[in-house]
């Protein structure tokens, strides 16, 4: 069926639910630990949010004041991401010590995790309000 025809036939209502769930699905990475040693590694586990995590996600950085000015929390945000997200790592280390990663790894973990830019610019962000 060509998307002409898809798009001109009659909706469906879904009957099998599961697509529609966020089914806690991880995907693997590994990671630089040492920026002077490419074969030194570390395993991620990293965990598919649901709609409302991301919203939270918004929530735990961005902050409105009594007087109307925007606070900005990214450390706020790192965090809610490590504990939301990071579903496991290799070698297996604690949230205290996740959030204790010295600066090259902390900056390699969060490429690897949904930024506060894209949070804010993607179809749920605010960067789309009508």
């Amino acid at each position: 069926m060509s998307q002409k025809e898809k798009q001109n036939s009659e909706p469906q209502i879904v009957s099998d639910i599961t697509g529609l769930l966020n089914n806690g699905k991880t995907t693997e990475h590994l990671i630089s630990v040492d920026p002077d040693n490419d074969a030194l590694v570390m395993k991620v586990e990293v965990r598919e949010l649901s709609f409302l995590d991301m919203q939270s996600a918004i929530k735990s950085f961005i902050n409105l004041t009594s007087t109307g000015e925007v606070e900005i929390d990214l450390a706020g945000y790192w965090k809610y991401m490590y504990e939301k997200c990071i579903a496991s790592t290799q070698p297996q280390l604690s949230k205290a010590q996740l959030m204790g990663l010295n600066t090259y790894v902390g900056s390699q973990l969060s490429a690897i995790l949904p930024s506060p830019t894209d949070l804010l610019s993607g179809p749920l962000g605010l960067g789309n309000e009508e």
